[in-house]
């Protein structure tokens, strides 16, 4: 395994140990640097102050009345014993204000406005730009007597000092901050070394030990963890050692038992094979099974609707005869009236034979894949309960484009909605609905596929028993009248054989059949 140089604990540490040590020096280094301007700029305040009360003081009288002379010769010795004063002001409340400096003197009409600034009762100092001057550390000191006011002393004191002491104290700290940055990069790399070289030492002994090798020892003897860690490494190295032996033990023991394992289990996988095969044979012969006796529940449910359809055309048929005897009893009995009624039982007898055709197309075997219209085989196959949905007022709609086809086994879709409509058709007859409707909706999706749903207006399946519905043999319909095997039938083929999907729901009129047919 690599350390990555980045992620190692060697730069880690030195990093942190650099840093901690840093930020300390810079901190106290950037602390000492307001306390000594503070410092010096009370230096220069007290210098400043004492300097103006002496001015003050000597030349009281002198500005009391305005004695020009006396205060420009005080002022002028004043200014060559401190060449540090680059001029002082004298600026009365009331008359003319004199400008003092190392080389002459001059009466001043107006101030600078900086100046007037610091104008106050109380003792004001800024270092701040002056005409002539670059930079001057200018104070203003008021000028009483008596608790009035007379106007104020003006003192610009030089800041080359200043400067020169905040320069030479940020030099120091620079001094010192490149010392401590030698010092982090000396003693931080020796810290930083004495600490990951162990953990370097040990991780690289247990790469080879990951890598098979366990005649590796660690040799490093300390009185710290890092001493603690190599003898806890070495004893894992031991353990290991041992856990090794007895492992190869183990696995001769467990090669053994796996061949013998080996031998049983081939054995049984032959019985195995021999029990899935009966098993499949089973399933198939149960399916099988399912499928016949839902083509027999299907035919007998046709035998009913054909009597249905025949109820109808035998009464005329039976009419017919009737009056064909009725009018061989009354000796009526001519050319003409035979000719109408043996057409009238032609007719009879045609659509009867139709019926008959219609069931049998129904039932006939149909294996093949094709492709049929949805709208003809619905219609179709409503067509073979019309009449006992007529017998029943259950008026029954569809909704399906003429020109809507799908590819599949035609003969088991038609079984599928025949299931369907016979579910629908017997629970609006037990439950007596009012105005009882099937509605058939056949709609294109938006990918391709198509959409059936066979809805009535029975109330809708009972929440208790929704998920129960496609279980084989589970009916709800009295005994003799339902096998419990048309909704398992219909939804093995429309999922199985057609690769689509039937789900049910119910809505506020009553139950929802959807087939979906992928295209």
């Amino acid at each position: 395994m690599t350390i990555k140089r980045n992620n190692s604990i060697f730069i880690r540490v030195f990093l942190i140990f650099g840093s901690l040590v840093l930020g300390i020096t810079l901190f106290f280094a950037f602390m000492v640097v307001p306390m000594q301007k503070n410092a010096f700029n009370q230096i220069m305040y007290t210098q400043a102050e004492t300097v103006s009360r002496s001015i003050v003081q000597a030349s009281s009288d002198a500005i009391i009345s305005k004695d020009y002379g006396f205060i420009v010769e005080h002022n002028v010795q004043v200014l060559k014993n401190n060449t540090s004063i680059h001029y002082i002001l004298i600026s009365p409340k009331f008359g003319d204000k004199i400008w003092i400096n190392q080389k002459n003197w001059h009466l001043v009409d107006k101030l600078n406005p900086d100046i007037t600034k610091l104008e106050s009762n109380d003792i004001a100092y800024k270092i701040m730009h002056v005409e002539g001057y670059t930079q001057v550390y200018h104070f203003a000191y008021p000028i009483q007597f008596s608790g009035i006011l007379w106007g104020w002393l003006h003192i610009g004191f030089s800041t080359d000092q200043y400067n020169k002491y905040i320069n030479d104290m940020y030099l120091k700290i620079i001094y010192i901050i490149g010392i401590s940055l030698f010092l982090i990069i000396f003693i931080g790399y020796l810290f930083a070394r004495w600490i990951s070289r162990p953990v370097s030492i040990i991780s690289h002994l247990a790469t080879k030990v990951a890598g098979g090798d366990l005649t590796v020892r660690s040799t490093i003897e300390r009185g710290d963890e890092i001493g603690v860690l190599s003898d806890s490494f070495n004893q894992m190295v031991d353990s290991l050692m041992q856990s090794k032996k007895h492992l190869e033990n183990y696995n001769q023991e467990l090669e053994l038992q796996v061949l013998n394992r080996t031998q049983e289990l081939a054995e049984l996988n032959k019985d195995l094979d021999n029990k899935i095969k009966d098993e499949v044979a089973q399933r198939q012969k149960q399916e099988a099974l399912l499928i016949h006796q839902s083509r027999l529940a299907a035919m007998g449910e046709m035998i009913g609707a054909i009597a249905h359809q025949w109820r109808q055309p035998l009464n005329a048929l039976g009419l017919v005869q009737q009056n064909l005897q009725f009018r061989y009893q009354v000796g009526k009995l001519d050319d003409e009236f035979m000719t109408q009624n043996m057409e009238k039982s032609e007719r009879l007898i045609q659509k009867m034979s139709s019926t008959i055709d219609d069931f049998r197309n129904f039932f006939k075997p149909n294996k093949h894949i094709e492709n049929f219209n949805i709208n003809e085989t619905i219609k179709s196959t409503a067509e073979l309960l019309d009449a006992q949905l007529k017998n029943n007022n259950i008026n029954i709609i569809i909704n399906c484009n003429e020109n809507l086809y799908i590819k599949g086994f035609q003969g088991e879709f038609s079984q599928v909605i025949l299931n369907l409509l016979n579910n629908a058709k017997d629970i609006l007859i037990e439950r007596n609905s009012k105005n009882p409707t099937i509605t058939l909706d056949v709609t294109k999706n938006v990918n391709s596929s198509i959409s059936i749903t066979v809805k009535d207006n029975a109330g809708g399946i009972p929440d208790e028993i929704i998920n129960k519905i496609y279980d084989p043999y589970f009916t709800t319909k009295e005994e003799g009248k339902g096998t419990g095997i048309g909704l398992y039938m219909s939804k093995i083929i429309v999922e199985n054989n057609m690769f689509g999907k039937l789900y049910a729901f119910n809505d506020n009129e009553g139950a929802n059949f959807v087939i979906i047919l992928n295209n």
